[in-house]
């Protein structure tokens, strides 16, 4: 009874937020859509030809970009949102209305509190930049454009990230568990929603991943690394399930949103897909449901 009172008391904030996800999402893979350096041509293809590194007034404008698409009309496509937006946000809002539940999962020690901490202390924006400007200037050091560009591209990622989650924190101001009253409520004045941990993570991971797509073990151990430390933050009880899924999932958006972007085709790297295969398609018949996700 007592978790039911607390769903049904989530209900109108959980909708609400998981409108803000929908128009997020559909708006960042939007903004994916504009011409890039790696628009494909018609016919021959010529040789490709290096492109400028992305500096501030780049960033600048792919921030205006990013938030231009909120207000696009093919933003809201009912191809877009059926595809992409309303899984998502089913998935989403069935993870927040149970987050109290999964949380309890968990046997919440004082040990699992402290080394969940210190794993999450690779996630803060210190550590990753740290590795992003040191990858730049390794790339600087040694002559290295690609090791350049995937610093620079980094850096940019986590520029965004940090911009995102800031607005969504304030749109949301869900509350932390640790001060929560086993409840997970919104605007409460709180910064839970969404991670900015696991956003920042998996932004800077999904630029390693792509830039060294042809080194597997980039992809694994970048993937690897912002799992554990998105799961971190549950474990040290400073978010919720749903706070790092959403993050994580947002995070992998704009990483690969700036490699698309940005990505000089002379420089090794893979390919972005036309159609995203982050966000789960759903299926269904009179017998079955079906959640896909396709990587």
């Amino acid at each position: 009874m007592k978790f039911r009172r607390i769903t049904r008391r989530m209900n109108n904030r959980a909708v609400f937020n998981c409108l803000i996800i929908a128009v997020l999402t559909s708006s960042t893979l939007t903004a994916q859509g504009i011409e890039t350096a790696q628009a494909p041509t018609v016919g021959q293809q010529p040789q490709p030809t290096p492109t400028k590194p992305p500096y501030l007034k780049d960033f600048l404008r792919d921030e205006r970009d990013l938030w231009l698409s909120l207000v696009k009309k093919e933003t809201y496509t009912s191809h877009g949102m059926r595809k992409y937006g309303i899984p998502f946000v089913l998935v989403s809002g069935a993870l927040i209305a149970t987050d109290t539940r999964t949380a309890e999962l968990l046997p919440n020690s004082d040990d699992q509190k402290m080394w969940s901490g210190r794993v999450s202390k690779a996630g803060t924006v210190y550590s990753l930049a740290a590795v992003s400007g040191g990858t730049y200037l390794i790339g600087k050091i040694t002559n290295n454009r690609h090791a350049q560009e995937t610093g620079l591209l980094a850096l940019h990622a986590i520029g965004h990230s940090q911009i995102v989650t800031a607005a969504v924190k304030q749109a949301t101001n869900r509350r932390r568990p640790v001060v929560s009253d086993e409840t997970a409520g919104f605007w409460r004045g709180g910064d839970s929603f969404p991670s900015g941990h696991a956003t920042t993570s998996f932004a800077v991971a999904t630029v390693f991943a792509y830039e060294y797509k042809h080194k597997p073990v980039v992809p694994i151990v970048s993937y690897t690394a912002a799992s554990a430390i998105a799961l971190s933050r549950v474990g040290a009880q400073r978010h919720w399930v749903s706070d790092i899924v959403v993050g994580g999932s947002v995070g992998f958006l704009i990483g690969r949103y700036v490699y698309k972007r940005h990505h000089d085709p002379t420089l090794p790297g893979g390919s972005v897909p036309p159609r995203n295969r982050l966000v789960p398609e759903v299926s269904a018949d009179s017998k079955t449901l079906a959640l896909n996700w396709d990587f």
